[in-house]
């Protein structure tokens, strides 16, 4: 599986007059956790399911945002648990690829360089 995902190092600084920009908190440790962050982070609308379905939808629509670059950056990998966390990286990678396909938006996810490794071995399971 390609990633589609950008790997740097350092924290992430976008100018946010020209994006929508929305960090991931390093200190998530659950998955409902992560969906309430990723809800209010990215101003889903009050119809989001909390759920891995309703995350997948929210981030291949985004018709509620103006700017068309949209940027969720982690300074580090949520902590919750090991199949959480694939299925929330393949909605990640899958949201990216479809934005490209598409001059809508642009969705770029940003992770850092140390954890690519894991990445990769988690999306190829």
């Amino acid at each position: 599986m390609e990633l589609n995902f950008k790997f740097i190092e350092g924290s992430a600084s976008y100018n946010t007059a020209e994006v929508f920009f929305a960090r991931i908190d390093p200190t998530i440790a659950s998955t409902d956790e992560l969906l309430k962050s990723i809800y209010y982070l990215l101003w889903f609308p009050g119809y989001f399911g909390f759920n891995w379905n309703a995350l997948e939808d929210c981030l291949t629509d985004f018709n509620w945002l103006s700017e068309s670059k949209i940027v969720i950056a982690h300074d580090n990998i949520p902590k919750i648990d090991e199949r959480d966390l694939q299925i929330y990286l393949e909605i990640l990678n899958s949201s990216v690829l479809d934005w490209k396909q598409n001059d809508q938006h642009d969705l770029e996810v940003v992770f850092q360089k140390k954890d690519e490794k894991l990445i990769q071995k988690l999306l190829s399971l």
